[in-house]
């Protein structure tokens, strides 16, 4: 059993990993595409439409998706009414949001598009709890080939909607987006047969309380985490303009690389955290794990602000190419983000989501504080930091925290400097005066945590083998 759970752990990886590439590598590379036919203005108006179906989805269907996820694995529960039960409050959100058509019409920059923001609301959200439950049913291959076939479709209609004849701007981007992922929930329902789960013969209440009890808690800490990550940008419009929302939103896609890492890996471990964490060795392979992802994201966050003029080079046309001092100060706080990510999933696994908000929660404060103090004096910069800083607190926070829970056990003596170096890498490279001391102190903070790397390397080569014979 020691051997199978970390087998089953880089299995998920890997599959998800096939989804990820497809999901945010490949679409990463349309940039160069929507940097030319896209304005500023453009661009700052289809990323707060999305960053407002982020918002709403676990706000409008009380955060049932992660209700799915998490009763669905327990052996106990009936899974067919675990489904039907998310499926119904999936679709009394939508009904809501439908409703209130009117009233998010007079939002500025949803007016022009607010038939395309419903429809993309509704598709995400039957998105989200399908690729969930398909978690639960060990369905990852499916996942794989409906994010794939998504990214496919959706890349493809935005050449063609975008650059080519229809030259439809951002409605061409927002249909994108929709069809892709209408295809994606037809996969899922057909494909992965999820409609052999409906059944809505007899209405569980206590198994609903059950499932509302868990996933209630987990809105104001969707809240929070959005404010920690996307307040920053309804604080530029407001203060500064579309425009340098749009700038800010182009410099966040190149740490986005950074995202699509953590996405990997947390797909693949919130179902390992889950039923591992009661075994007995369940604390050594927290830490075990911890060790090894923390040393990962480091390294790569650390890569990537070294690399990160060179890639604005490649992705960024024209003036868009500015954007590439920002990238720097977004990455610090892509990484600390990862961290949280992984810290949450001991609160979820553990079903103490009561506990889990109150951590975000402070970061949320942070955020709003440094944004209000800095973004008048210093712009998308401004914005940047307080992210940067609202992460940290909470990573602060639930470093804490979750020890109570889950002893983790962590080597201070790696990760402090490592972190400050990386602090230092990141302040350099934003003020555009130390390129050649931050491909330096990559090559330092790899030194440092080289017995990591080699530990890294040593277990994936021997799962690869085990998984080879």
């Amino acid at each position: 059993m020691g051997r199978s759970k970390y087998q089953y752990l880089v299995k998920n990886i890997g599959l998800f990993t096939l989804s990820s590439f497809a999901t945010k590598i490949l679409s990463a590379l349309l940039l160069p595409l929507y940097t030319t036919f896209l304005v500023d203005e453009q661009f700052g108006s289809i990323d707060m439409i999305h960053t407002t179906v982020i918002l709403l989805i676990p706000i409008l269907t009380l955060s049932i998706h992660d209700g799915v996820l998490r009763f669905a694995m327990d052996q106990c529960e009936d899974k067919k009414k675990v489904f039907s039960l998310g499926m119904e409050v999936t679709v009394a959100g939508c009904v809501l949001l439908a409703l209130l058509l009117p009233v998010y019409g007079q939002i500025s920059f949803l007016a022009d598009y607010k038939f395309h923001f419903l429809a993309l609301y509704i598709v995400s959200a039957f998105n989200s709890i399908f690729a969930n439950f398909a978690r639960t049913v060990d369905q990852v291959k499916l996942i794989t080939i409906s994010s794939i076939a998504t990214s496919a479709v959706t890349m493809g209609l935005n050449v063609f909607l975008i650059a080519g004849p229809p030259h439809m701007g951002v409605n061409g981007y927002l249909f994108s987006m929709i069809a892709g992922s209408l295809v994606g929930c037809v996969i899922y329902f057909f494909f992965g047969r999820m409609h052999r789960y409906l059944s809505f013969r007899g209405f569980d209440r206590a198994l609903l309380k059950r499932m509302i009890l868990y996933s209630i808690p987990l809105i104001p800490n969707y809240l929070f985490w959005w404010i920690n990550s996307s307040l920053d940008r309804y604080c530029l419009t407001a203060i500064t303009g579309l425009a340098a929302t749009g700038l800010y939103a182009l410099a966040s896609k190149i740490p986005t690389l950074l995202n699509t890492l953590t996405s990997i890996f947390q797909q693949a471990w919130s179902i390992s955290a889950i039923k591992e964490y009661q075994t007995e060795e369940g604390e050594r392979f927290f830490s075990s794990i911890h060790r090894i992802f923390s040393y990962v994201m480091l390294l790569s966050t650390s890569l990537l602000v070294a690399l990160c003029q060179y890639l604005a080079m490649f992705f960024f046309q024209g003036e868009n190419y500015q954007a590439w001092s920002l990238i720097p100060l977004l990455a610090l706080a892509f990484y600390y983000s990862s961290l949280n990510s992984f810290l949450g999933s001991v609160y979820t696994a553990t079903k103490r989501t009561k506990s889990l908000f109150v951590t975000t929660a402070a970061g949320a404060g942070v955020n709003v504080a440094f944004n209000l103090l800095l973004i008048p004096f210093f712009g998308p910069y401004g914005a940047a930091v307080a992210t940067c800083l609202s992460h940290f607190a909470v990573w602060l926070a639930r470093s804490v925290a979750s020890q109570k829970i889950i002893r983790i056990q962590v080597d201070y003596k790696r990760m402090i400097p490592s972190q400050a170096l990386l602090v230092l890498q990141v302040g350099l490279m934003t003020a555009q005066t130390g390129i050649l001391w931050s491909a330096g102190i990559f090559v330092v903070i790899f030194l440092i945590n080289f017995s990591t790397f080699k530990q890294a390397k040593d277990f994936l080569w021997s799962r690869l083998k085990k998984r080879a014979r």
